[in-house]
């Protein structure tokens, strides 16, 4: 999938670069400067604070992943081990010796690659969308839709702790909850249940309802938010 970054259109603002230059993250060369993995820095991990979860992960995925990371200067760096942590929205990363290490570079876009399926998601912190709420700017928002009207999944993750009958230690469980916000004419919305969505298609109302119902759409998944997103897209202006 392709993501057009700098169109006035669209809700993503790609991060300020020297030659505001147009960003194609589907390919393996980008126009910003490529630096490898050695050039990030960072502080080594703390995993003490994860010992007693029992249950979910902070991570968006568990399993390390190739990464381009770009910065707030518009630098990018490469990686083959990076994992994102949905809980403290950092960043960690395995240095040339294995060791594990937290971010400390203004990490404001990530494209991850799942190398064994070739899927690519993309995030971007909150502060680089324009009109975001100021509870959304410190956190990373994955980009479903990048197109005039744009679809992201903020999945939050919170830790509920509970004390065992007859245990006397707690444990911990990390819940995840998606959230989905829509920009679209100047506006970035937070939709509460389906129905918002729908209800920001009033003008394509038969087209639209017709389409979830050829498809079988409920909202309880992301890929029907971004099936329904990328519908309206394509027949806005027919």
């Amino acid at each position: 999938m392709r993501y057009p970054f700098l169109t006035a259109a669209l809700f993503l603002c790609c991060l300020t670069t020297r030659s505001q230059q147009v960003v194609n993250v589907n390919s393996d060369n980008f126009s910003f400067t490529n630096r490898n993995n050695t050039d990030i820095s960072g502080m080594v991990h703390q995993p003490i604070k994860f010992v007693k979860i029992t249950a979910g992960t902070p991570f968006f995925n568990d399993q390390w992943m190739k990464a381009r990371l770009f910065d707030g200067n518009g630098e990018s760096y490469a990686s083959h081990s990076v994992r994102l942590n949905l809980l403290d929205n950092d960043v960690s990363f395995l240095d040339a010796d294995g060791t594990e290490m937290v971010c400390t570079i203004p990490v404001k876009k990530i494209l991850l690659t799942d190398t064994t399926t070739g899927t690519q998601y993309l995030f971007v912190l909150g502060d680089q969308v324009p009109d975001v709420d100021k509870a959304q700017a410190g956190v990373w928002l994955q980009v479903l839709v990048n197109n005039s009207v744009s679809l992201c999944r903020q999945t939050k993750k919170t830790i509920h702790e509970t004390l065992p009958y007859g245990a006397t230690t707690t444990e911990d469980e990390i819940i995840s909850a998606d959230i989905y916000f829509v920009r679209m004419n100047g506006n970035f919305i937070r939709l509460k249940k389906w129905s918002d969505l729908l209800q920001l298609f009033t003008d394509k109302k038969d087209a639209i309802y017709q389409y979830i119902r050829n498809h079988h759409l409920n909202g309880k998944s992301g890929d029907d938010y971004t099936q329904l997103v990328q519908y309206y897209n394509s027949i806005k202006s027919v």
